[in-house]
């Protein structure tokens, strides 16, 4: 068996044994034996792989991550050959199929999510979710030449209040256990965003 083969076969069952004991108790109540016997491989086996098992969690983090950048920033629509029937406001900022595809992916992945996060308490996902969700209105915005006149309200707290807003939503869904369907999630942060940035912003289409 090559190495490649082995490190194919051997790391999803690390992560498959951590996923499963971070969902019995927190990271630091685990050790690499707790890991390694779960995963039946032995200590040397897993050091191959990871520093330690914080090395391992931020592997996983990093993946789930590099996932959902790719599904919310990944290529334009028309690039990837959707057809005008499955995006439906092509010019808004929060393209409601890219959220919609997040939080498929989230449902889907709900296990690891769920235990990389504490259920929800975890921030750092948290964080990098509104991050991502902010780089996809800067990038929809220029894309449709969309500007957003913030008012009275300074723009850094308006924008705030609109990214927290839709990552808050999110996060309650995971909590919950994702128990409604990801289009259903997806419909209420699209009427939700419209709705907030209404109250405290006003929307212009750049010349």
């Amino acid at each position: 068996m090559t190495n490649r083969v082995r490190r194919t076969t051997t790391e999803p069952r690390i992560r498959a044994a951590l996923t499963e004991l971070l969902a019995e108790r927190e990271l630091g109540a685990i050790s690499v034996s707790d890991i390694t016997r779960r995963a039946g491989i032995n200590r040397g086996t897993f050091y191959a792989h990871y520093v330690d098992k914080h090395d391992l969690v931020q592997q996983l983090i990093d993946g789930v991550l590099d996932d959902l950048a790719n599904i919310v920033l990944g290529e334009d629509d028309e690039a990837a050959g959707e057809s005008a029937e499955t995006v439906l406001d092509t010019a808004d900022p929060i393209p409601f199929e890219r959220v919609h595809g997040a939080l498929i992916y989230v449902r889907d992945h709900y296990v690891l999510i769920a235990a990389l996060t504490g259920n929800g308490t975890d921030q750092r996902i948290y964080e990098q979710t509104k991050k991502l969700i902010g780089e996809l209105v800067e990038r929809s915005a220029r894309r449709h030449g969309i500007t957003v006149d913030y008012g009275d309200v300074p723009e850094d707290y308006a924008r705030e209040m609109m990214l927290s807003g839709v990552a808050s939503v999110i996060w309650l869904w995971l909590r919950r256990g994702c128990p409604d369907d990801p289009r259903d999630i997806a419909t209420i942060l699209w009427k939700a965003k419209s709705r907030s940035l209404e109250e405290c912003a006003q929307r212009h289409v750049s010349n």
